[in-house]
């Protein structure tokens, strides 16, 4: 494949991914980043909605060999590369969705301890290995966290 068809096809991946995140949360506004933005954001980003999509860093790959735990370190070393500061327990979580040429499903791969982040951080604490999962799993995970919060922060 040339390198610009790289490119758009990793721009439809990402436009993809925004479309899914839109649907499964309407009210957040999801962008991809521009090619300038992109040392301070990751491929896919949400402004606004549930707080826990805020704090996602999403590192995409669609390509017939997909490296999801390579793109998982990419995520990982661009997240210590933010010159952004966050406050405790906001910062953000490095998650690679990857998808292999052929296959019909989209996965999550991210550190056990910040998907754990997600899940309930007052309740438990991972420190290391990564999991993968298909990207509905791991949505629905994050919507639960979402839902957690948000009935948290009503009381």
């Amino acid at each position: 494949m040339t390198p610009g068809g790289q490119r758009e096809k990793g721009k439809t991946f990402e436009r993809k991914i925004a479309r899914i995140l839109r649907q499964r949360w309407p009210g957040a506004l999801v962008r991809r980043a521009s090619q300038a933005e992109r040392a301070h954001n990751p491929d896919v980003f949400v402004e606004g909605g549930p707080r826990i999509l805020q704090r996602l860093w999403l590192e995409l790959q669609d390509s017939a060999s997909a490296t999801p735990t390579w793109k998982l370190a990419q995520a990982v070393r661009d997240v210590e590369a933010d010159p952004r500061q966050y406050a405790r327990g906001e910062h953000r979580l490095p998650v690679a969705i990857t998808h292999r040429l052929g296959s019909r499903t989209v996965e999550a791969t991210l550190n056990l301890g910040d998907l754990m982040d997600i899940v309930d951080p007052a309740q438990i604490h991972a420190e290391d290995g990564d999991i993968t999962m298909s990207l509905d799993g791991f949505l629905d995970v994050v919507q639960r966290g979402a839902e957690r919060c948000t009935g948290s922060e009503a009381t």
